[in-house]
């Protein structure tokens, strides 16, 4: 006999937790776009978001090939906030929401100054998917700030305060206040 009761899994989130990331891409003309999403998952050296298709984000990946996911941290939710609201496709988004940019290394897409952590990526393919489509990339190189990078040489999402998202679209987060480790390695 189960104990548990069913309940609408939309409403319960049960499956909700991703950490926020902040996408940050290009148009044709330069213009800088910014956008916080949670719906993404890695394989390996690919990571898969998915966003919809109307966006400026979607769009300027599509044409320009890149783009590059920001890691935002605790001190950064009120960016997180500003860089949520909708902005004309013509403006700079990223300088719009109070932040500041800088050169990415191998791509045209800007990286987020004020973020622990980055990571450039290159399209590899998109699937349509209800109002959204999957958008596949390849993770070329990461960048982040060395003071959270911990003794092992692991980017310390603790240290960060990693945010994570528990009530999408409502801004409610969680993050984790310290790590718990298993008796043994699971490939052990």
């Amino acid at each position: 006999m189960c104990y548990k009761n069913e309940v609408d899994l939309q409403k319960t989130k049960i499956l909700a937790g991703n950490p926020v990331v902040v996408i940050t891409t290009v148009d044709e003309k330069g213009a800088k776009n910014v956008a916080a999403i949670a719906s993404y998952f890695r394989i390996g050296s690919t990571i898969i978001l998915a966003i919809n298709r109307e966006s400026h984000t979607y769009k300027n990946i599509v044409k320009t090939g890149e783009f590059v996911v920001n890691l935002p941290g605790l001190k950064d939710l009120e960016s997180i906030m500003r860089v949520s609201r909708p902005y004309s496709g013509e403006c700079d988004e990223i300088s719009a929401s109070g932040l500041k940019s800088e050169a990415s290394l191998m791509v045209k897409s800007p990286t987020i100054m004020e973020y622990p952590a980055s990571v450039e990526c290159r399209l590899k393919w998109t699937k349509d998917v209800e109002t959204y489509d999957l958008v596949a990339a390849e993770m070329l190189c990461a960048r982040c700030d060395e003071s959270y990078i911990d003794p092992a040489g692991h980017f310390d999402q603790v240290k960060a305060g990693v945010l994570h998202i528990v009530r999408y679209p409502d801004p409610v987060y969680i993050v984790a206040d310290h790590y718990v480790q298993g008796i043994e390695r699971m490939d052990a």
